[in-house]
């Protein structure tokens, strides 16, 4: 043992001792671990500290004797010195409107993936052509449809570059060209042409072969080596002009999307709004992109529009494109140069339309997709109704930039409503092109005005030339990005247009359509659900009702899976059909992963199919009215080119908006747009060094952190949590939680198992004694409780469906666990009224005694209460307060405990319940085989409704024109003055509080300021109009 003298020791070396804080060379680039503590508290971003939380917690520690506790000077200054070395520049950028903004930039935001060991090995750079599931965008179509030249244009085999558009050689002597790389079963290859070399030159086929990258043997820079004689013939474009730019580095493209909407900057009801726009590096993994972690910000401002913003970030993407970033990949530990290329812009609806220079709900046109739509007398008319249920004609950038022409020379001629008119009927309005729009009226106003003797034809050809001569450009600056199509690239978001869109129509006509005792039964029926295999929060069917008209998202996701078992007896049948229909749409449209593209995009046709049909049947209007149920023709679209729905949904940037709000609210207000990109950028900062990320230092070097400070994130999930990273998740299946020792009840076998009962491993030895678990880990990761609905693996492979009855772990460790499953048998056919597969107890074999490890997943499954006729007939303790009270609430009492339905509504799992389930039980059906004769039936009805609609419309505004016109009438007439009084009763001051009496109920305070202005502006003389007008308010009063 070794002893300590601890009075030869310093206090501040033997506190560092007790404390376990280190050198200062153990906390690089920190001083010491109390520096790094603080910092990270500083920047955690969702629990943000003002200038006054930290002065007081450094107070706090230096009043309790920690040691080396700074300054908030000397912490400012080692986060600035940080900053500098590994944090994200923030840059200021002029407008064209003269705006200014402060962008954090997108170069060093997206390198911090490269240089982080955590994602370097994930990021994925080439497209792939996959058989099996599809989960990403790289396996959709989108990539490949880029300008070839905008791809990943090399790869890097044995040490040797190889490039698109250059002669190579493969291992048999064949030359080929090399056209795309594509990943194909697992491996990197390239579509090539093959070529051969003739006297006459080099001779290129045209048809694309498939190659193998390891099949290569060498490169254009080898084949060059040998001579000259095989390249004069062929393109110019040999050598590839990138390999120069790349200079000797992996060349790499990445993707990002960039999602923009205005944000309120205050976390109180007060509107601060700002223009806002966020990243996402998409050469990642979709899995980690729903994390916050990898949500990054690039700007906002409370004056710039999103076009104006849009002008910074396509000059970065150009810029990138014409002088790569250069940095450190982690994972080859080389050197690597990157081009940015903006594939889609994820937002709601009213954004997205913005960024393709399209006019909204307000236009004729109301898709930004399409030319559908049309004039009310078009939408109506039978061919006009059937095509608002399907895409139509493509949008166009170059139709919209022919049509922003035609605004502007029309907006020449000096008045706006013919302007307006053409926007109103070609759907095409562009935010910049309006604020130019307005200022050339405006020149020709003024040009009018100078001289009002000039011709028409000279006011207009002075006002083009002054517009010819302006040096921005007079549209949006998305039209012209390379590579993206805003009308084709703004994929349908499932949050606002499902759940905020056609969900919550259902829920406002549900509840239009039942009075308040229907509604207390729904509501008492759906607080009954079970929610178990759900994978939603505990339902408050309460507060849904009370507040029915200001749900959010995440109620309305509850209700899609939920509302159509509640229902029955409630709603007419076209409503019913329409909440099914909905609900099987919605479960499909939330995979992670697809298994089977071609089929998963027929039944996608189907289902959108039957939810527009459905909403025809119980209102035919909302169609014409609701832009939001026509843009769902093109989620079939979306998804073949951008993957499954989920992995472009705005839910992970509408909670980053959190992290923004506090940002807000804690900066200085004089300069918000920079002293928040400015926070974003120390968030960043603060991330990229706690995860082992490396960077560039004056010296030339790349390094990182110190191991004491890379291992916080990963010793402590508190950290991780705060920071928004969720790492990947792993799992035994099998494992069994017990329950607490002190309520363990033992019994044996005997005890537990019935004779008939069936048993699917080796039977114990007699004298086991056995106790109850809490739950066991399926194979899919979810946690199974009892009561909870599970697929196990059955007999000859055959999976069994059933409810956990009970759930054992032996006393002696020497065994295994067991599952006591009740099992279910699936019918053959759909429940006619649910038209989804249903359960029956099973005759044979009531239960199954199963392994742990033999749980596949859990499911959710309603109890049949429309055939079991149940009722609310039970009753239950109210809790308050976390306690029982004497209070009651109804509950739904079912009338037998064998009948149930598998819930083809619920999102969790639902791509793996229907891979289980027979496909006849899951293939959706269509409810109109002939939907054009549906639609052109529903228009003929529609009209009809219409002109109603519109006649009663103009009679109603008719009468309301003639009452106002009689009511100031009969004002004007209450309102004369008699002039017979004298000019001595004019000036009596007794004679103006002689006014009748109804004055008297007008304050004080505002009649004498009205007389006085009156008195000030224009003498005595005008006193009588003051006491006209006076009784004119009067009598406006008393007839209102």
């Amino acid at each position: 043992m070794i002893s300590l003298d601890l009075e030869s020791v310093p206090l501040v070396e033997l506190q560092s001792h007790l404390s376990g804080i280190s050198q200062a060379g153990d906390w690089a680039p920190y001083p010491n671990k109390t520096m790094c503590l603080i910092d990270l508290l500083d920047n955690l971003p969702r629990l943000r500290l003002s200038q006054r939380h930290m002065e007081m917690f450094l107070w706090v520690m230096k009043e309790c004797g920690a040691i080396d506790v700074p300054s908030q000077y000397a912490l400012r200054q080692v986060q600035a010195r940080l900053q500098e070395a590994c944090g994200v520049t923030t840059n200021r950028f002029i407008s064209s409107a003269k705006h200014v903004l402060y962008v954090n930039s997108i170069p060093e935001i997206v390198a911090k993936d490269y240089a982080n060991p955590q994602t370097a090995h994930l990021l994925q750079h080439y497209p792939e052509d996959t058989k099996g599931p599809v989960s990403e965008i790289w396996q959709a179509t989108r990539w490949k449809e880029l300008p070839l030249d905008l791809l990943t244009p090399m790869c890097r085999h044995k040490l040797k570059d190889y490039y698109v558009d250059e002669l190579a050689e493969t291992v048999t002597g064949e030359y080929v060209i090399p056209y795309m790389w594509i990943i194909r079963e697992g491996a990197l290859c390239c579509d090539a042409r093959r070529a051969s070399v003739t006297p006459k030159g080099l001779q290129v086929k045209k048809d694309l072969v498939n190659i193998r990258v390891d099949k290569l043997l060498h490169n254009y820079l080898d084949l060059k080596s040998e001579g000259p004689i095989m390249f004069a013939s062929y393109l110019e474009r040999i050598p590839n002009p990138l390999r120069a730019i790349a200079n000797g580095d992996e060349l790499y493209t990445s993707f990002v999307f960039l999602w923009a909407d205005d944000v309120g900057g205050n976390t109180s009801k007060l509107i601060s709004a700002h223009k806002n726009i966020y990243l996402m590096h998409t050469n990642l993994p979709g899995q980690l992109l729903q994390q916050e972690y990898f949500i990054r910000f690039v700007t906002t401002s409370p004056e710039a529009t999103t076009p104006e913003q849009f002008e910074a970030v396509k000059e970065v993407i150009l810029e990138s494109q014409k002088s790569p970033p250069r940095v450190f990949h982690a994972h080859t530990q080389r050197m690597c140069k990157f081009r940015l290329v903006l594939p889609g812009l994820p937002a709601d609806n009213p954004q997205q339309s913005e960024e393709a220079s399209h006019i909204g709900p307000g236009g004729n046109c109301k898709c930004r997709r399409c030319f559908v739509g049309g004039p009310a007398g078009v939408r109506e008319s039978d061919e006009g109704y059937h095509a608002l249920h399907k895409p139509g004609v493509p949008c166009t950038v170059e139709h919209s930039l022919t049509e922003i022409r035609r605004q502007l020379d029309k907006a020449v001629d000096g008045s706006l409503a013919p302007v307006s008119s053409m926007q109103t009927a070609s759907g095409t309005k562009d935010r910049v092109t309006q604020g130019w729009i307005l200022k050339i009226i405006a020149k020709v106003k003024e040009l009018k005005k100078s001289d009002p003797g000039r011709s028409f034809e000279s006011v207009r050809a002075e006002t083009k030339m002054w517009l010819e001569n302006q040096p921005h450009h007079l549209w949006s600056p998305i039209l012209t990005i390379r590579g993206l199509d805003p009308h084709r690239d703004t994929p349908v978001e499932i949050l606002h247009t499902v759940l905020l869109g056609s969900v919550k129509y259902i829920w406002h006509s549900l509840h239009a359509s039942i009075n308040d005792m229907q509604r207390e039964q729904f509501i008492t029926r759906l607080q009954c659900t079970d929610i178990r295999g759900l994978s939603v929060p505990p339902i408050r069917a309460s507060y849904m009702s009370q507040n029915r008209n200001g749900l959010v998202g995440k109620h309305f996701k509850t209700l899609m899976q939920t509302m159509l078992f509640h229902v029955h007896g409630i709603v007419p049948s076209a409503m019913f059909k329409l909440i099914n229909s909905m609900g099987k749409l919605g479960a499909v449209l939330w995979y992670h992963s697809i298994p089977n593209l071609d089929q998963y995009l027929g039944d996608l046709r189907i289902l959108i199919a039957n939810v527009l049909d459905a909403f025809d049947l119980v209102d035919p209007a909302r169609i014409l009215e609701k832009g939001k149920l026509h843009i769902l023709a093109h989620l079939v679209e979306d998804v073949e080119r951008f993957g499954p729905a989920i992995r472009y949904a705005t839910e992970v940037f509408e909670s980053f908006n959190h992290v923004f709000r506090m940002c807000s609210v804690l900066s200085n207000h004089q300069s918000p747009g920079q002293d928040i990109a400015r926070k974003c950028a120390s968030l960043e900062r603060v991330k990229h060094i706690l995860s082992s990320s490396f960077w560039l230092t004056k010296d030339g070097e790349w390094v990182q952190a110190a191991p004491q400070v890379r291992g916080i994130v990963k010793r402590h999930s508190i950290i991780q949590t705060h920071l928004g990273w969720a790492p990947p998740p792993t799992w035994s299946p099998g494992i069994m939680t017990p329950g607490p020792k002190n309520t363990r009840v033992l019994c044996l076998w005997t005890e537990i198992c019935n004779n008939g009962d069936k048993v699917l491993f080796p039977i114990p030895p007699e004298g086991f004694t056995w106790y109850d678990a809490m739950s066991v880990i399926a194979q899919s990761g979810d946690l199974c409780h009892l009561g909870t609905w599970v697929c196990v693996d059955g007999t000859n492979d055959t999976p069994w469906l059933g409810r956990i009855r009970r759930l054992l772990l032996p006393q002696e460790r020497t065994s295994h666990g067991c599952v006591i499953l009740e099992r279910f048998i699936v019918s053959d056919t759909m429940d006619p009224h649910y038209e989804m597969p249903f359960l029956t107890r099973s005759e044979h074999e009531r239960h199954v005694t199963v392994l742990p490890k033999h749980v596949k997943f859990h499911f959710n499954a309603q109890h049949d209460c429309h055939s079991g006729e149940c009722v609310l007939s039970g009753c239950r303790l109210r809790p308050q307060e976390r306690e029982v009270t004497e209070h009651t609430v109804p509950v739904l009492a079912h009338a037998d405990d064998a009948h149930f339905i598998i819930n083809l509504h619920a999102l969790h799992n639902a791509s793996i319940l229907r891979e289980m389930l027979p496909r006849h039980l899951t293939a959706p059906t269509p409810i109109h085989v002939y939907s054009k004769a549906f639609h052109y039936q529903t228009a003929t009805q529609l009209r009809v409704t219409q002109d109603q609609k519109r006649k009663t419309s103009a009679a109603k505004s008719k009468a309301t024109r003639l009452e106002n016109k009689r009511k100031r009438q009969i004002a004007q007439s209450n309102c004369i003055v008699d002039l017979s009084i004298g000019d001595d009763s004019v000036e009596s001051d007794g004679d103006l509080e002689a006014i009748p009496e109804e004055a008297n109920e007008w304050p004080d305070k505002e009649a004498d300021s009205t007389i006085d202005v009156d008195a000030r502006s224009d003498g005595e003389a005008e006193l009588p109009a003051v006491r006209s007008r006076r009784a004119r308010g009067v009598k406006r009063k008393k007839l209102n």
